[in-house]
């Protein structure tokens, strides 16, 4: 999530599947609210790190249009671990493409380990 935070910049465009409450009217006037999933992708202007629930929070302007949220309106999506999105930058500068290296080489990510020994004992 750290790699992701220091790749989202503002202007960039960020696609991913979110939840929208969608306020549909009835034929007698009666409204009634629904979470629906879809696509959106926004243009990023501003992004927050939630560290309790290990989350990212982008908020934009959606630039695609679809039968739920207008061309324009704002919209938060959450990223999480393990959520898929698709990021668009007009232009990946040298620090993005070191970013992104560093993010997918595993040996880069492997687990602490550690070895303590104390005086006189032998480890084989």
């Amino acid at each position: 999530m750290w790699h992701v935070y220091n790749l989202l910049q503002e202007g960039d465009s960020l696609r991913a599947s979110t939840l929208r409450k969608v306020v549909t009217e009835s034929g007698t006037g009666t409204t009634a609210a629904n979470k629906v999933r879809t696509m959106l992708t926004i243009a990023i202007e501003s992004i927050d790190y939630d560290f309790e629930g290990c989350l990212l929070r982008v908020k934009g302007k959606n630039v695609e249009e679809n039968q739920y949220v207008k061309l324009g309106q704002y919209h938060t999506i959450d990223i999480e671990l393990n959520r898929k999105f698709t990021l668009k930058k007009e232009e990946w500068d040298l620090y993005s493409m070191h970013r992104l290296e560093l993010a997918c080489d595993p040996s880069k990510s492997a687990d602490l380990a550690a070895i303590v020994m104390d005086e006189g004992k032998k480890f084989c």
